[in-house]
């Protein structure tokens, strides 16, 4: 991954139970029904947090509108590839969380590496 800075416009908190369980920063509210899908029944909190400028650092962020979103991924061991993430995450019965967390961090999935390539 580059080191270019993602422009973030939004954070969401997910609201379960009254608990907060995730919270992640974005550069679109596309990010929604995702989210709606990988927390049922949750409440969202959406700030827009254009205007403070600031800097989330390593925090999770989504980034979609031809971003990490919309790369195609490639199982390291299988070789098998897919033109999205969202599209790997259904195939594989996995949350867009889980595959998101393993692509950034590098970690495994059921034994599996994943990573984004073009």
């Amino acid at each position: 991954m580059s080191n270019n800075k993602i422009k973030v416009n939004f954070f969401i908190a997910v609201i379960v139970g009254g608990v907060v369980k995730a919270n992640y920063y974005a550069n679109s509210l596309a990010v929604i029904p995702d989210l709606k899908l990988d927390f049922p029944g949750c409440e969202l909190e959406v700030y827009d947090v254009s205007r403070y400028g600031l800097d989330f650092g390593n925090a999770p962020t989504i980034k979609v509108e031809g971003g990490q979103m919309l790369h195609r991924v490639r199982c390291r061991e299988t070789g098998k590839t897919w033109d999205s993430v969202k599209e790997c995450c259904k195939e594989l019965g996995l949350s867009l969380k889980t595959l998101y967390t393993a692509l950034r961090r590098g970690s495994r999935i059921y034994g599996f590496t994943y990573d984004y390539f073009d």
